[in-house]
């Protein structure tokens, strides 16, 4: 990829929220706002040919938001199968985009920064259309990420619940401080995010 390549963005917010009670976790209030609007606030400061949520229904109570930060809702009907038919269609989309890449973040990852959103887009393009970025935190290679074109193929015929683990695994790690990439599964992870970004 050169410099000046065509990224598309995906946030991927189809999960079930099973562990999080009978709520759905995105409308949770953080920051005095929905938990669910923040990645997408996040990255719509960057520069992106194209924009997703991959959601699991039209009528999501973070539609408005997500809209209003620049992205198209695009809902995955096979949703209740796992996180691997979300990665999928976000890549079925960058295809039919003829995106460079796609960067696959979490609607349920609040506290990823600016900064290290535009650190992996800065690592991609030297890595051409076999670019895999992804975050690292003690050891892990773990979402947000990156993958180039090349990739987009095999990412759009996953299914199931694996989602890119086996890609994220031979990604270059652009490194994160692991408080910043928590992952809200359930009220107790809510209540020490929120404790985090309280300190921050």
């Amino acid at each position: 990829m050169a410099e000046g390549a065509r990224y598309a963005a995906a946030v991927l917010a189809a999960g079930q929220s099973r562990r999080f009670g009978p709520a759905d976790k995105l409308v949770a209030s953080f920051r005095g706002q929905r938990l669910g609007d923040l990645a997408c606030q996040t990255l719509a400061g960057l520069d992106f040919a194209q924009r997703w949520v991959i959601a699991a229904r039209a009528g999501h109570p973070c539609a408005p938001g997500w809209e209003a930060a620049g992205f198209t809702l695009a809902v995955n009907a096979n949703a209740a199968s796992g996180m691997g038919s979300s990665v999928a269609l976000a890549a079925s989309l960058a295809l039919e985009a003829q995106a460079d890449g796609l960067m696959i973040a979490l609607a349920d990852m609040p506290l990823v920064p600016a900064d290290h959103f535009r650190a992996l887009l800065a690592r991609a393009p030297a890595l051409g259309p076999a670019a895999i970025v992804a975050s690292s935190a003690d050891g892990l290679r773990l979402p947000p990420a990156l993958f180039g074109r090349e990739h987009l193929p095999a990412l759009a015929s996953l299914t199931g619940d694996a989602g890119a683990r086996a890609l994220l695994n031979q990604a270059e790690a652009v490194a994160c401080a692991p408080e910043l990439l928590i992952d809200i599964d359930d009220e107790q992870a809510l209540e020490q995010a929120a404790s985090m970004a309280d300190r921050g």
